[in-house]
């Protein structure tokens, strides 16, 4: 119900309500929220913390990140905000839908939380499950496993243990479960991010439940807790639709109302384990939005401020990306991008037209043969790559298990299909042909519905992106403020640079931001005495006493150096000296919360936002230097037998990285995949290089990957010459295995890259970099093992 009144006023943006009308739509989201997170009746941001953190998980795809959407709108439409607009975007999340641990002896059954603590792989276990005995084993050093039986068992540890859930791991462990003694904070969670795509589940427990469930653990005998524990989980990447929500304050000063000012704070939270992401502190910015709106209602602004409240902070600031690129892209990519989508909408339909009026096969005659023959040849080529792989694990077969019946069938119905695959058209055919092709055409049938339906959903967002670039292009934008806010600290700080872009040394931008500078300073120099406790720093001039690094506790992705990098006057307001432990953890409760820091902030915050929204000049003349670059991309798979890759290969899983940056994306209907927001050359040292996988939805394994020898070594590390650079990815049919601990056998060293081997002829391919996929000493090494592979 929240949503459809956020819809309804959308929808109805340029109409005034009637005051009836209005107070209809505010009772019906105020019963439609869950009652913990009802709208509060006061200006207090510590209410909005409050309400927003009893949400439980407001992570990005989440219903609760929903539910925090529509409260916000709600919000801005009350502090006389409208219209209230959406950006919408399309991104990928690891979305979990049911972890279960299993007791058989006591027939108990208890939601498991997992853990997102691998860059790529889904950490799946399928319906089937994992079966084993349970195993304490300490904090997980090597000695607390002697004497236990680790081989196919579920490992329980202490989540104080580092890195040792490699221990478990090597030792043929099959999964494990931390115990979480908490109050934890996130360095903990943190030092468990594996970037390899291995194939381990890791889960989260309460100290509490583990004592309710198995009593004195720590006492068991040989450290066996339990004999028998069944696991299932189903985690898989999905793409999802973000959404940024922004407002327009209308500015009042006749000179200066054509310029913009934008301040943007993400109000989604950071979810390591999913369904414990209560993110209180981490509203502090949401926070400190609402209350800038409200100050501008009582304080109109000489400039037109436009507030945006952004989703997918925790992908790498993906909202934030996403704004900037709409605002970014040259039109002429614009209309490329347009006009390749309504053309595969235009196919689409066109092939649907004709399948579905191929009931029955005799009718195949009637068709245009060289339509009906594009309409199904994708779908043909598919079968026999199908068949081609069947055959060939049937053959590989010990000669007793051998189905030769089976092989003689498959072997016949394939000749079929390349008989077909072969034709000019389908203006002649037999009868076993036409058979053969009406049972292909339900399956076609889907294929070209999924691209009809892909399309018109980008065009779609693509038009969301058109109208937020259109309403900020009418105005000049002046200065982009992110806020990074949090209830602990000395004060606030200004900065332009963040842990998203290494940027080269030799990048200055002094000069460009010294105007921007002295209206803050200035601004808090005229701070209340009641305020002197959470000061403004001068943190953007250099300092030979303090970098601007050392601010910084911890290291975040900060929303102004993406404005920044874009070419704009991009500033991140940020609380200094607080390193934000609990962020992203199940322990980020309103009790950690410092009510008078946020109270604090949020007055210092909205003085110098209200300065940089009239003061005469913001900009020297000299803006930051352009560097926002794109990379598009296409996954093609390659079928058994062909020499190209020819068919798109839907749902590969994305995984670039450039220095600390992680990017994801997943491969649209077409095989496209975009990554927005990457650094060009002249700006870092880093190349972005990309991993590609698809994996099996029932169970997570490896199904196919790239082929990085027929893709090259400039296409998967790509050099971001150009602010828009395109790339094309091989994958390939394959299988997966992990081996431990393994030596280069000449120099004793840890090999460091992954190796395809080919299962017939048994040889190594070792072209195949981890393209900074595996530390540089890992412990374990993702193998490809491919059958099929010619």
């Amino acid at each position: 119900m929240a949503i459809l009144f956020a819809s309804i006023a959308e929808k109805n943006r340029k109409t005034t309500l009637q005051p009836w009308v209005s107070l209809f739509f505010l009772l019906v989201l105020f019963i439609s929220l869950p009652a913990r997170a009802q709208v509060p009746r006061s200006e207090d941001p510590v209410e909005v913390i409050h309400t927003l953190a009893s949400l439980e998980d407001r992570s990005t795809g989440t219903s609760g990140c929903e539910a925090a959407a529509a409260y916000i709108k709600q919000q801005f439409l009350r502090l006389g905000i409208n219209p209230v607009e959406s950006h919408r975007f399309s991104l990928p999340i690891l979305r979990d839908s049911g972890s279960i641990l299993f007791l058989p002896e006591r027939r108990l059954k208890i939601a498991l939380n997992p853990m997102r603590v691998n860059a790529v792989s889904p950490g799946t276990i399928g319906a089937e499950g994992v079966e084993g005995p349970l195993v304490y084993v300490g904090s997980g050093e090597l000695n607390q496993f002697d004497g236990k039986e680790v081989e196919n068992a579920v490992i329980l540890m202490d989540l104080d243990s580092g890195k040792n859930w490699q221990h478990a791991a090597m030792l043929g462990a099959k999964a494990l479960i931390y115990v979480d003694r908490g109050p934890t904070p996130k360095t903990f969670f943190e030092d468990k991010m594996e970037l390899s795509p291995i194939r381990f589940p890791r889960f989260w427990l309460p100290f509490s439940k583990a004592r309710e469930l198995f009593g004195d653990f720590e006492s068991a005998p040989d450290g066996r807790v339990d004999t028998r524990i069944r696991l299932t989980s189903d985690m898989t990447w999905q793409p999802i639709i973000g959404e940024n929500i922004y407002g327009l304050i209308p500015g009042t000063d006749p000179v200066l109302r054509d310029q913009l000012v934008m301040v943007e704070a993400f109000y989604d939270s950071t979810a390591i384990v999913p369904g414990r992401s209560p993110g209180a502190d981490e509203a502090c910015g949401i926070a400190a939005l609402l209350h800038l709106a409200n100050h501008f209602r009582k304080n109109p602004p000489g400039r037109s401020v436009l507030l945006v409240a952004t989703s997918g902070h925790a992908q790498e600031l993906a909202g934030m990306r996403e704004l900037i690129w709409s605002l970014d892209i040259r039109p002429r990519d614009l209309r490329k991008m347009r006009n390749e989508l309504e053309n595969a909408a235009t196919r689409s339909r066109g092939n649907l037209e004709i399948l579905k009026r191929m009931y029955p096969s005799a009718s195949i005659g009637k068709e245009p043969s060289g339509r009906l023959k594009d309409a199904l040849e994708d779908r043909v080529k598919t079968e026999v790559d199908k068949i081609s792989r069947r055959l060939m694990m049937l053959r590989l077969q010990e000669m007793e298990e051998a189905d030769p019946d089976r092989i003689r069938e498959l072997t016949h119905r394939r000749l079929l299909l390349r008989r077909l695959g072969w034709k000019t058209d389908y203006a002649s055919l037999s009868m076993e042909e036409k058979k053969l092709l009406d049972e292909l055409v339900p399956a076609a049938v889907k294929d070209h519905e999924a691209v009809l339906r892909d399309a018109e959903q980008q065009l779609q967002l693509l038009a969301s992106a058109t109208r937020f670039r259109s309403l900020v292009k009418d105005m000049d934008l002046s200065a982009a403020v992110s806020l990074h806010l949090s209830s602990h600290g000395d004060g606030i700080g200004a900065f332009n640079q963040g842990w998203l872009y290494p940027l080269k040394p030799e990048i200055s931008r002094i000069e460009a931001y010294s105007a921007l500078d002295q209206v803050l300073r200035d601004a808090a120099s005229q701070t209340e005495p009641a305020q002197d406790s959470f000061p403004f720093l001068d943190t953007l001039r250099p300092s030979r006493l303090r970098s601007w690094q050392d601010y910084f506790f911890d290291r975040p992705a900060l929303g102004g150096e993406v404005s920044a990098l874009a070419g704009y006057l991009g500033v991140s307001l940020v609380t200094v000296d607080d390193a934000r432990p609990m962020w992203g953890t199940p322990y980020d409760s309103v009790e950690k919360v410092n009510p008078e820091g946020v109270r604090n902030q949020c007055i210092l915050v909205g003085r110098l936002v209200q300065s940089l929204a009239r003061a005469p000049r913001l900009q020297t003349g000299n803006l930051p230097r352009m560097g926002f670059s794109n990379v598009t991309g296409r996954a093609k798979f390659l079928r058994h037998g062909e020499l190209f890759a020819d068919q798109a290969a839907p749902g590969t899983v994305i995984l670039a990285f450039q220095g600390p940056g992680r990017y994801h994306a997943v491969a649209d209907e077409t095989g496209t995949f975009r990554i927005k927001g990457v650094a060009d050359k002249k700006h870092v040292w880093d190349k972005v290089i990309i991993e590609g996988y698809r994996f099996d939805p029932a169970d997570g394994s490896v199904a196919w990957a790239i082929d990085k020898r027929q893709t090259g070594k400039h296409a998967y590390r790509v050099k971001m010459d150009r602010r828009s650079m395109e790339t094309d990815l091989v994958m390939f049919a394959c299988k997966e295995s992990t081996v431990f601990n393994l030596l280069e056998p000449r120099s004793f060293r840890y090999m460091t890259k992954i190796d395809i081997i080919d299962g017939r002829r048994k040889l190594f391919r070792c072209d195949i970099g981890t393209a900074g996929s595996i530390p540089a000493r890992p412990l374990s090494i993702q193998s490809i093992w491919n059958p099929e592979h010619p």
